[in-house]
């Protein structure tokens, strides 16, 4: 299906809406993605309190719960008092980080993750029963409880790390940094952890001061690496607490134990020692990273206030210009639109009903003033206006033209009418002296009879009125029979039953020459040994004749196009003259308010 083009007036609204609706996107972006940016800034207060808070405090009690199970074991008469207890506090820190994560309102990619890290945190906890069975049993080795804890304080790190994300670089370092000490800080409590279980022990186990070796190892890496992303004065700060008395107590125990130990050994420093040097060291660790997250949210703050106020000022320009850009759009574009629909209007009322008009006047041979005719368009004076002048000169020679093409078709019906009426008389001169003859002067009789109703074609198509010959009504059996006997080869043509009815003086001459073409349209387009039933019949609004044949017959398409031309005759087309008879026939019927249809016969064929 062709699709219907697009208007001017759609052209011209589109090409103004285009850059506007450009103008406007751009504007749109801009505040969705300043919104974006502050409601991704606005979500770093919603991570700090149910996501980074909720799970340090978790990760703080499974540190000290690490510490009290490998106590523990490493002290084989000790009490489980102090281990239930510190298990219920971890329990509750574990449920309200479950509760408040349940509050996290991220949006993203990152909150997907941060919330896929959620469930992988809830299966991780699940192991601390069968953990937690295994220490209070004494079935399990200090290192064991040391990586099993470690491992579910490893899954609470990577949770606080997905929801780090933000869209304000600064806020997601500081963030960043933040866990990542903390990872570092981890490291200082898996050194408390095991020096704690092995100075109550009095002795390395198996596996024991190997690990305590990579451990110290990766913290005095870590711990200066992970600080070394913070913002200047507070890394300065960082390196200030780790050149301080505390960290430099603590390496100098860990240089003595790593120094006098060795594996199986005993430990060269009692329990007590050990954390009087560790306490004030992790404390000090921890009171610093306990303000980052603050940090990061002083920085949120601020660079939430910056997009606003970005904002604030582009936001307003955009909304200015885009509705300057549209009064001046819908002025320019609504006085273009307004022209050119006053234009298409006269253009329309031209081709469709002015013109035609015109032409049908002038081919009725009425005069008409062309000046006075012709529409004068007031449409300003530039190229639309012009474009209007140039209609109305089309219409000008369009008139001018049709009334020439009027003058010479009248020229024209005049000669033909001329040349057909002397054609006639000199035919019905031969046709009298003929007469109606048998044997070979017969055929020149008949085709003599052709020749005339040729000669009436052309009064016909002249649209002149024609001779009508005859002395009165006839009966319609003397009409058909004439006509089949003035026809050529009217031996083949078979006369059936014929109702007995009258044909009016002046459709006499019309009917015959009208069943004579059809008839010679059946014998032309029929083997020569074929018959062709020529009857008249009693129909339900009149007399029906039919002339049947069984020659090669017409498509169905043919026959629908061939109905349609007989039903609605229009102007003759000098480039249709191979159809000239089905023209006349259609002419003829119209003037005497007869209908004519072909159709298949029964064996094949037509039957008109």
């Amino acid at each position: 299906m062709r699709r219907k083009p697009r208007s001017i007036r759609s052209k011209i609204v589109l090409s103004l809406l285009v850059p506007l609706v450009a103008l406007t996107s751009l504007w749109v972006v801009d505040v969705k993605a300043s919104f974006a940016d502050a409601t991704a800034l606005r979500d770093t207060y919603n991570t700090r309190d149910n996501v980074s808070l909720p799970c340090d405090r978790m990760v703080a009690a499974l540190q000290g719960e690490r510490t009290e199970s490998v106590e523990f074991l490493a002290t084989p008469g000790s009490g489980a008092k102090t281990l239930r207890a510190r298990r219920a506090a971890t329990d509750e820190a574990i449920a309200q980080f479950q509760e408040l994560s349940r509050r996290y309102g991220g949006s993203g990619f990152s909150a997907e993750i941060t919330r896929a890290r959620f469930a992988d945190m809830a299966v991780r906890l699940e192991s601390l029963t069968e953990m937690r069975a295994r220490v209070d049993a004494r079935d399990t080795t200090l290192i064991d409880v040391l990586n099993g804890y470690s491992s579910v304080i490893g899954y609470a790190f990577s949770v606080s790390n997905a929801a780090a994300a933000s869209s304000e670089p600064l806020v997601e370092r500081v963030m960043r940094t933040m866990v990542a000490m903390r990872r570092a800080g981890e490291l200082l409590y898996q050194e408390d952890a095991l020096l704690t279980g092995v100075t109550a022990a009095g002795r390395f186990g198996d596996g024991e001061y190997l690990q305590l070796i990579q451990i110290v190892g990766a913290l005095r890496f870590q711990i200066p690496t992970a600080g070394s992303t913070l913002p200047a004065p507070d890394q300065a700060r960082f390196k200030g607490m780790l050149s301080g008395p505390a960290f430099a107590a603590l390496r100098s125990a860990e240089d003595r134990i790593m120094g006098q130990g060795s594996r199986g050994g005993p430990v060269e420093i009692t329990s007590e020692v050990w954390k009087a040097t560790s306490t004030p060291a992790i404390g000090q660790l921890f009171a610093f990273l306990a303000d980052g997250y603050d940090h990061a949210v002083e920085f949120a703050r601020d660079a939430r206030d910056r997009i606003l106020t970005r904002f604030a000022v582009s936001g307003l320009l955009g909304l200015i210009a885009i509705v300057v850009s549209l009064v001046i759009a819908v002025r320019i574009g609504g006085s273009v639109v307004r022209r050119l629909s006053v234009l298409r209007t006269a253009a329309t009322e031209l081709a469709r009903r002015r013109l035609p008009e015109l032409v049908r006047r002038l081919r009725a041979g009425e005069r008409i003033d062309v000046d006075g005719e012709t529409p004068r368009l007031s449409l300003g004076d530039d190229e639309i206006a012009e474009v209007g002048a140039a209609l109305t000169d089309v219409h000008q020679s369009a008139v001018e033209s049709a009334a020439g093409e009027a003058a010479l078709r009248q020229d024209m019906n005049k000669v033909l009418v001329n040349v057909a009426r002397r054609n006639q008389a000199l035919l019905d001169r031969q046709i009298e002296a003929l007469g109606p003859v048998d044997g070979g002067d017969a055929r020149a009789y008949q085709l003599a009879v052709r020749m005339r109703r040729h000669a009436e074609h052309l009064v016909i198509l002249a649209g002149s009125a024609r001779s009508r010959r005859g002395l009165g009504p006839e009966s319609l059996a003397t009409v058909l029979t004439r006509v089949a006997g003035e026809t050529e080869h009217a031996e083949r043509i078979a006369i059936g039953p014929i109702v007995d009815a009258e044909v009016r003086e002046n459709a006499v001459a019309d009917l015959g020459h009208l069943a004579g073409e059809l008839l010679v349209n059946a014998i032309s387009f029929s083997a020569p040994d074929t018959r062709v039933q020529l009857s008249a019949r009693p129909g339900p609004d009149g007399i029906v004749i039919e002339i049947e044949d069984h020659g090669i017959g017409m498509s169905p398409a043919a026959i629908e196009e061939t109905n349609r031309r007989l039903a609605q005759p229009r102007e003759f087309d000098p480039a249709d003259s191979a159809r000239l008879g089905l023209f006349v026939v259609a002419t003829l019927a119209a003037q005497h308010g007869m209908a004519v249809t072909v159709g298949p016969a029964a064996g094949g064929g037509l039957r008109a």
